[in-house]
């Protein structure tokens, strides 16, 4: 696999894999992230999909040396064949409702797709997900691959205000928006409770109804407030 060194900032290097949206390339990428975090001459690794970040001890170690320290690590594992690829995060089952009434573009999807709202959940929630990156907020985890019937772009326009919990697809990616904020995925569901995802994590979505959803958001709105009250009491 091809790969190269580049210069990010006065203290962190870029290793960048082949630039694709992959899934045996973010393996290797989690592997490196395993393997390097725990060198002497690295503070932290931020992994993206293709690429990683090293921090490292500017103080103890020069770029130079730091890529002759860190060149045949990175040469042993990637010239490894996939299915030498054991390194996984953990498996979640996340609970999703697929109703127009939570998920604003779920009857459009359904329409440009040319399947029933169903259809577009059971494709949806069909198949395991692979968090490749964290990014654009905090908590915002990129998953994929969405089946290709569902591969739809990003709307022209992003709203201003995007539901906590929602769940969204753009091309080949999904996701749940972590807070209420802007976005411009198309929103084909929601989740009530979702735990802190990290890249290399699996994710499996599990449909569950209407009434299921709006049951559980009432209990989760009693319980805070019992706990709102217990906290005034003191």
């Amino acid at each position: 696999m091809k790969w190269q060194f580049q210069t990010a900032a006065p203290d962190a290097l870029m290793i960048a894999l082949e630039e694709r949206i992959d899934l045996s390339v973010n393996r290797k990428v989690q592997r490196l992230t395993h393997e390097l975090a725990s060198h002497d001459a690295v503070l932290e690794v931020v992994p993206s999909y293709h690429t990683l970040l090293v921090y490292y001890d500017v103080l103890e170690y020069n770029e130079k040396q730091l890529r002759h320290l860190l060149e045949p690590i990175i040469k042993s594992l990637l010239d490894e064949p996939d299915e030498a690829e054991t390194f996984a995060g953990q498996h979640h089952t996340i609970e999703v409702c697929y109703h127009s009434e939570l998920a604003a573009d779920l009857a459009a999807v359904a329409k440009q797709t040319q399947l029933s709202e169903q259809e577009v959940a059971q494709l949806h929630s069909g198949v395991t997900y692979h968090v490749y990156a964290l990014g654009f907020a905090p908590g915002f985890a990129y998953l994929g691959d969405v089946l290709e019937p569902l591969r739809l772009p990003r709307h022209d326009t992003p709203r201003q205000k995007v539901p906590k919990g929602s769940v969204a697809i753009a091309e080949q990616q999904t996701a749940i928006y972590p807070r209420t904020s802007p976005g411009g995925w198309q929103l084909i569901g929601r989740a009530l409770h979702w735990p802190e995802l990290q890249a290399g994590d699996q994710v499996t979505f599990k449909p569950i109804s209407l009434a299921d959803f709006l049951a559980h958001e009432q209990l989760a709105q009693e319980q805070g407030q019992e706990r709102s009250e217990d906290d005034a009491h003191g």
